[in-house]
């Protein structure tokens, strides 16, 4: 096959220009690469890539696999002249032996019961071994919820301790000094720190929120348990409580004067559980929350009628009443 040359701007394409003319692969081609472009001012090329290339040839089989292909034909030769030997032979005994086909046939007759038994005999170990391999694999089986033994609840007892004792390590963890007092009215459990240092409250009691649910998750490692667990850090709930309360007189006023709805800022669910309880009982006025956590607010409605105003705080705070 004679060269083939070709130009371009590098040397890749000036190969693969090559290698259409061709029509092969590259790996079945052979390169000359006969000039090169240079890089100049700035990075930019001077000059061509000159490349020449032909078909590379196929070199012949080795000697090795000739002689191997000359063997296999010998070797068939042989094997045929074998077989024509073996059945001039086998054509010879069959017709001086059939006294003793005949007796093979029987002896024949004999091994097929047998090896019938032998079946028999395997398929019923198999299908015992098939049974004691389900009985196994049912009793591995765990056991459904349903029949799951229900876990005791746990002693409020055991509860209070723990509260107590998580809220005393986490005062010092802090650098603080507290006592930790606890009361049950119910099933709400309210844990009192003593400590006035609003680094546990944080802006808007959101550390004390985040503080209540700490306390909640260390409570429930112990067990289930239908106490209601509130935190409150040197009296700042019942403060917030008033206060808030005082606010959502001010926000009716508003509300009932303006002929307007007041949306009020985001809160927490505890601070609009408490704005949704003072303001049911103003009359002129219902509440709804709206938004989203964590922008979820308490919308003041002027002149809602009784009814449906009780219906509206009723259903809007049922997430904040879980809390």
């Amino acid at each position: 096959m004679e060269w083939v040359e070709t130009t371009a701007s590098s040397v890749t394409e000036a190969k693969d220009l090559a290698l259409d003319k061709l029509g092969v692969h590259d790996s079945d081609a052979l390169f000359e690469i006969l000039e090169e472009p240079t890089k100049g001012f700035l990075g930019r090329t001077k000059g061509v890539a000159r490349v020449r290339a032909r078909i590379a040839p196929k070199a012949p089989p080795p000697k090795n696999d000739r002689g191997r292909k000359r063997g296999k034909s010998n070797n068939k030769d042989r094997t045929k002249s074998r077989n024509r030997n073996d059945d001039s032979r086998n054509k010879s005994k069959s017709r001086n032996g059939g006294e003793s086909n005949s007796d093979s046939g029987r002896n024949s007759g004999k091994s097929g019961s047998g090896k019938k038994k032998a079946a028999a005999a395997k398929g019923s170990a198999t299908a015992e071994a098939s049974a004691q391999g389900q009985k196994q694999k049912n009793e591995r089986k765990p056991k459904s919820r349903a029949e799951k033994p229900k876990k005791e609840e746990t002693p409020v007892e055991q509860v209070v301790e723990r509260v107590e004792d998580f809220l005393s390590g986490l005062v010092g963890a802090f650098g603080l000094e507290g006592e930790v007092t606890s009361s049950l009215d119910g099933d709400d459990l309210m844990a009192n720190v003593g400590v006035t240092d609003g680094v546990l409250i944080g802006p808007k009691g959101r550390t004390l929120d985040s503080i209540q649910e700490l306390t909640r998750v260390s409570a429930q490692r112990l067990g289930p348990t239908s106490a209601r667990i509130k935190v409150d850090i040197g009296g700042y709930r019942e403060a917030r409580k008033v206060a808030l309360v005082a606010f959502a007189g001010k926000a009716a006023a508003k509300a009932m004067s303006d002929q307007v709805e007041v949306v009020l800022e985001p809160m927490s669910s505890s601070d609009r559980k408490v704005l949704h309880d003072a303001l049911g009982d103003i009359e002129g006025v219902g509440s709804r929350s709206a938004g989203n956590e964590p922008r979820r607010r308490v919308v003041v409605v002027p002149d809602a009628p009784q009814g449906d105003a009780d219906n509206a705080s009723s259903d809007s705070a049922v997430k904040d009443e879980e809390e």
